[in-house]
């Protein structure tokens, strides 16, 4: 995929959570262009690309959620959660609910954002939206659980991590 790097560049996976959203906050000038909605504070420009674009000549509505995918990786990894492996915690989605909005068409210039709408002791819920200029183009809320892959077993979000979204997004919280 062709996610546009921020400004700062590929951060390390020694920088500190903080430092890594800092990377993908979303800019100003970027909400303006691209009419991101207020509260959404994570996102990244990408292109549109031959492979995303299907029959009818717009954004296929799978090249979306590899989209939400991809914000859903680099959110989670910006948060301090280690990258994906069977033995370390990572996101397994419970549920997946998509509106597709407006097309997008080969090259057009997309920005795609993430957020956590909530969390509870093991589970969270990740909202993602794709903009132009032109407004917003898609929305997605995915329900997630943290859990160990190879084992199956659910764990709790990291207190770093925790802290880090509740640092970016406020999200609402329940101790269950």
């Amino acid at each position: 995929m062709n996610d546009r790097l921020s400004p700062a560049g590929d951060l390390s996976a020694a920088a500190a959570p903080t430092d890594r959203i800092a990377a993908d906050r979303i800019a100003a000038a970027d909400r303006a262009r691209f009419r991101v909605e207020p509260g959404w504070n994570f996102g990244f420009e990408r292109i549109v690309e031959w492979r995303d674009v299907d029959a009818f000549r717009h954004a296929n509505h799978t090249a979306f959620l590899l989209w939400f995918e991809s914000a859903r990786n680099r959110y989670l990894q910006a948060a301090g959660l280690p990258r994906l492996s069977a033995d370390t915690p990572g996101p397994v989605m419970m549920t997946l609910e998509a509106r597709y909005l407006q097309p997008l068409a080969y090259y057009d210039t997309a920005f795609v954002t993430a957020r956590v709408r909530s969390m509870r002791r093991t589970s969270f819920v990740m909202e993602y939206a794709a903009w132009s200029e032109a407004g917003c183009h898609a929305t997605c809320t995915a329900v997630l659980v943290l859990m160990i892959n190879a084992t199956a077993e659910k764990v709790a979000i990291p207190d770093g991590v925790r802290a880090a979204i509740r640092a970016l997004d406020a999200p609402l919280e329940d101790g269950a």
